[in-house]
């Protein structure tokens, strides 16, 4: 069977936008996925993603991974302790937080390997000041181990194990090692750990001499896609640069690609092949996280071109069939490889909103309907860590009123310039804002 891909095109699915990102996607085939979003929902469409359920709403985690085994066993994983894992057994209907998680887990769980219905590895954690380590299950839940990959890595994103007993994981290592304090984001060079004994041993298969010395520091792997038995890759975290890894002999060598397209593609994140030659890389685009850009290569990774019709604040790509007979995306929405034009009824996506920009302090404008139970409003700095509760009321007032953010953590610190992510939950309904912490005002001349 071989397919036509040139008739393919990239477009927006049903599913909602989440103002900040839909961080993952997991499909079961081209009709049947899930997905987890910036604001707190986990998702389910049946038909291609023409349309999507919210089955479940978390106000106070912050949900980063979802895998499944078959079409009633899955599991989510969160950046918020200690809820850092959920599962289903009832295909998402009903979730329940696991609590019988061994001592020395990640702390935040950022990335999910489900073999099958009983073996299961999560990974993490995406802190260089944190331990990285990961969970593993062999009977389905009921028990789990904990590897510690202190050893190894300093941070652990993304894992994907072929089989039970052969993986990757894929994160950073600290080529610093300062004595009087722990490991910054700046100390850390990309690393893609290999084991065939089911974590028991572990293998740097990007730590030969000359590939080491064209990391710069401050860049670790992000997210991680076998194609076949041969062909691999591995897209890389760099605030300002763009790169990934390729691996054409079964992840045995690595090579490291600049992604050199006109509009300076940097700070990727998702990347996706659909065959060896043509593949994609998106992300937050840029050092300042407006971008949200995508590119394309066409020659194995080579050279790049702009492709940000793609999608935007891409994160994720999920392939389905062999050969590709559609494949998934996840940003700012979830968009869809496909041959078919979007359904009459479906609207187009529209972009998340710009970042939002402030130097001293951010003011948002909230409406409170009569008989609102709850409102919730939280903060994350751009990896997922929370940073601060701005408001948790119950019975709030109504109307409309402004919510003040001063820049201050939970200790009455002032936050670090960067991004932010804000949530409001009314009414058991999120939206999350992107809020850009910058050093001057952002209305004076430049």
């Amino acid at each position: 069977m071989t397919v036509d891909h040139s008739r393919f095109f990239w477009r927006p699915t049903g599913a909602p936008t989440a103002s900040s990102r839909t961080d993952d996607i997991w499909f079961l085939d081209e009709n049947v996925g899930w997905a987890v979003n910036s604001n707190g929902q986990i998702l389910k469409t049946e038909d291609g993603g023409e349309n999507w359920i919210q089955q479940a709403h978390f106000s106070r985690a912050y949900l980063r991974c979802v895998a499944f085994a078959n079409a009633r066993v899955g599991w989510v994983g969160t950046l918020t302790p200690p809820d850092r894992l959920f599962r289903t057994r009832d295909g998402g209907t009903n979730w329940e937080p696991v609590t019988n998680l061994p001592n020395g887990p990640p702390p935040r769980i950022c990335g999910l390997s489900v073999v099958d219905e009983v073996t299961v590895y999560a990974s993490g954690t995406n802190y260089p000041n944190e331990h990285a380590a990961i969970l593993k299950t062999e009977d389905g839940g009921e028990s789990w181990t904990t590897i510690d990959m202190a050893q190894h890595a300093a941070l652990l994103v993304d894992v994907y194990f072929k089989s039970r007993d052969e993986g990757w994981v894929v994160g950073g290592e600290d080529v610093v090692k300062h004595p009087n304090r722990p490991p910054q984001r700046d100390d850390v060079i990309p690393t893609v750990l290999h084991t065939t004994d089911g974590g028991r041993t572990w293998t740097n298969v990007v730590g030969e001499p000359d590939l080491r010395r064209r990391f710069p520091r401050g860049e670790w792997g992000w997210k991680i896609q076998v194609l076949d038995q041969s062909t691999m890759f591995v897209s890389l975290e760099n605030l300002r640069d763009g790169a990934i890894l390729r691996s054409d002999n079964g992840g045995l060598t690595w090579q490291r690609l600049l992604v050199n397209d006109r509009q300076r593609n940097g700070n990727l994140e998702g990347i996706g092949f659909l065959d060896r030659e043509r593949g994609w890389v998106g992300g937050w685009g840029d050092l300042d996280f407006r971008g949200g850009f995508t590119s394309t290569t066409a020659d194995r990774g080579a050279n790049w071109d702009n492709a940000n019709e793609v999608g935007f604040r891409l994160n994720r790509f999920r392939f389905i069939g062999n050969p590709v007979r559609t494949a998934y995306a996840s940003g700012d929405t979830i968009y869809k490889f496909t041959d078919q034009p979007a359904p009459a009824f479906a609207a187009a996506a529209e972009k998340a909103p710009l970042v939002l920009e402030a130097q001293r302090d951010v003011t948002l404008e909230v409406d409170v309907p009569e008989g609102t139970p709850e409102l919730l409003v939280d903060v994350w700095e751009r990896f997922g860590r929370h940073v601060r509760s701005i408001a948790a009321e119950t019975h709030p007032a109504p109307g409309r009123r402004p919510l003040r953010w001063d820049f201050k953590d939970m200790a009455g610190d002032d936050v670090p310039v960067g991004p932010y992510i804000v949530r409001i939950t009314v009414n058991g309904q999120s939206e999350s804002r992107l809020i850009q912490r910058v050093d001057r005002d952002p209305t004076s001349p430049s």
